[in-house]
């Protein structure tokens, strides 16, 4: 081989790490904006961002996922295992029965 074909050589391999790594930042950036935004689901816009790698939408909802801020399904306190309280309109009875036997200590004891 010749000095000009090592020198081809090594620009080949140099374009490939180059590109290669270009498109990894470019894939962390959405994660990248969440945590500079302290967006509250910082993990799972990271997560989404690689998966972008495999397949493009992704990484193009994670990026408007970081930058609009919202909260895709239910939060959990991470102190706390316990799943959150039930909704008004998932209980059987209404709402004001409900706070009348709550503010009715008495009615609690007979019952």
């Amino acid at each position: 081989m010749t000095k000009l074909d090592y020198i081809s050589l090594f620009l080949i391999f140099f374009s490939v790490i180059t590109i290669i790594l270009g498109i990894i930042k470019i894939h962390t950036y959405p994660g990248k904006v969440a945590k500079a935004r302290n967006h509250p689901q910082e993990k799972a816009i990271e997560v989404t961002s690689l998966l972008g790698l495999i397949i493009f939408p992704l990484w193009m909802l994670a990026l408007v996922w970081a930058y609009s801020g919202a909260v895709i399904g239910v939060m959990y306190d991470k102190t706390d295992d316990k799943l959150p309280a039930a909704l008004p309109e998932e209980t059987d009875k209404p709402l004001s029965e409900a706070n009348e036997k709550e503010a009715d200590p008495v009615e609690n004891q007979k019952a």
